[in-house]
């Protein structure tokens, strides 16, 4: 834990979004009142470079109010643990917790809604924190919802899946006859199932083969994954599932859109089927380690000019990507086929427990604010706030590294935001727990421990075990 003082990261949508044309009410550390509270709050962080993006934040927030600031950064495999012990123990050991999206129903006992404070806290009230919100996509806020619509967080990071591909390749004139040749249609940015595949196909060689004219020294493939045991192979899976319109479980609603039932239908579980069996077909044109691996080595091995695409990468890996030049390659970046990307998402949400909620009001108001996110887009991150995104200066020198995966990015929003209270992931109350159990059935069919009945077989059997556990909402079947 480090000091910061010392060392000076429908039912429809959410009530919180309205009228597009309503003003957004500009924010910053000179906007924030006197903070009568001076207790401590210690925040918890997602280790690595988004904490270290934060840390400055928080260090001027500090010094400005006065208010003490402690930090704890943690792996994200370990996020969900640790602070799920805190929050139901009650030990208010975070007065501001990392939330994933996912985990936000799970939470919504422990988490203060942002409307209650606003009114208690804010001089603008409930009405005013509308307007600052407006500027927020819509589908994230819903996300940082639970999912009767009460906003609990401030959505401040997004790793919203996309395609990641060589166009220096996709390009190429010689690639470009040989793929029609061979397939019959002009080589491009996949937007179908198929089309990925024969794109993954068609790049994976072996040494001595040629690549846009040049012999290959070493093995080529068509694909990058992330089939090991960790969160991110069943994000891909949920990409692939999405994209063909199924769920892995149904959420069903009322006439007054409350959640009343979930329920995997028989149309579901065979898409589910697919799209484990897709998964599989994909990973004949990964690289060797590939069962083994989460971003890191997804993204090593297309920097390292080994793979032409990574299918369902996040989009904070854009920025590292983009040294594949240094191998003579060009990033680029599209939606997932389908449109229906993983779209992940932070958001700093003030524990129950904390005591000083104040404090923890305007510090999640500021960090979110779009004049914070703003400066941080142009610093390279991935803002979970459409309007700095649309900030992002175009005309920098290094505009392509910390704008170019932004069009993508906004275009499946756009795409995804109606489909958002549809998805387990942001309706469930038991999702932490059944997160846990996607990742271990993706990555077993991913690997051939399991075949794609089974692994279907496996997840109906942990979901209705969860589920009925640890929620309150009717389960059919």
């Amino acid at each position: 834990m480090n000091s910061i003082i010392k060392h000076s990261k429908v039912i429809g949508l959410s009530s919180l979004v309205f009228a597009v044309s309503t003003a957004i009410s500009a924010f910053t550390l000179d906007d924030i009142p006197e903070i009568k509270n001076k207790t401590p709050i210690n925040v918890a962080l997602e280790a690595g470079g988004s904490a270290d993006t934060i840390i400055p934040f928080l260090e001027a927030f500090s010094k400005k109010t006065g208010v003490p600031i402690t930090h704890e950064a943690m792996v994200f495999a370990t996020l969900y643990s640790k602070e799920n012990i805190e929050l139901q123990s009650g030990t208010g050991a975070y007065d501001v917790v990392v939330t994933e999206t996912s985990w936000t129903n799970e939470w919504k006992d422990y988490l203060a809604p942002l409307e209650d404070l606003a009114n208690k806290y804010d001089p603008v009230g409930a009405e005013g924190f509308k307007k600052y919100v407006s500027g927020q996509d819509a589908g994230i806020l819903r996300m940082a919802s639970t999912r009767d619509g009460s906003l609990v967080g401030a959505p401040y990071y997004t790793y919203t899946q996309q395609n990641i591909y060589r166009k220096d390749l996709l390009t190429d004139t010689g690639e470009m006859s040989a793929f029609k040749s061979k397939y019959g249609y002009d080589l491009s940015a996949p937007t179908t199932q198929q089309q990925l595949l024969d794109i993954a196909e068609f790049f994976t060689r072996k040494a001595g083969d040629k690549l846009k004219g040049e012999t290959l020294d070493k093995p080529f493939y068509g694909v990058s994954l992330m089939a090991g045991r960790y969160p991110h192979v069943q994000d891909e899976v949920s990409a692939i599932l999405w994209g063909s319109g199924g769920r892995w479980a149904r959420t069903n609603r009322d006439s007054n859109g409350k959640v009343v039932s979930f329920e995997i239908t028989d149309d579901d579980a065979n898409k589910l089927e697919e799209a484990f069996a897709y998964y599989q077909k994909l990973m004949k044109f990964a690289p060797p380690g590939s069962e083994n691996a989460f971003w890191d080595f997804a993204t090593a091995q297309f920097v390292e000019g080994n793979t032409a695409m990574i299918p369902y990468m996040y989009c904070p890996l854009w920025n590292w990507s983009s040294d594949v030049e240094k191998v003579g390659g060009m990033n680029a970046a599209a939606a997932v086929v389908g449109e229906r990307p993983y779209t992940g998402a932070f958001h700093f949400a003030p524990s129950v427990d904390s005591k000083n909620l104040e404090a923890a009001y305007w510090l999640l108001k500021y960090i979110g604010s779009k004049e914070t996110q703003t400066e941080m887009v142009n610093k390279g991150w991935s803002s979970a706030r459409k309007d700095s995104l649309d900030a992002c200066d175009r005309n920098a020198e290094n505009a392509h590294r910390n704008c170019g995966w932004i069009d993508s990015v906004a275009s499946q929003w756009e795409a995804q935001a109606p489909e958002i209270e549809t998805y387990l992931h942001f309706n469930s109350g038991a999702f932490g727990k059944l997160y846990e159990q996607m990742t271990i059935i993706a990555h077993e069919n991913a690997v051939g421990i399991k075949s794609p009945a089974e692994s279907v077989k496996a997840w109906k059997k942990a979901f209705n075990r969860f589920q009925k556990k640890f929620d309150d909402v009717k389960v059919i079947n």
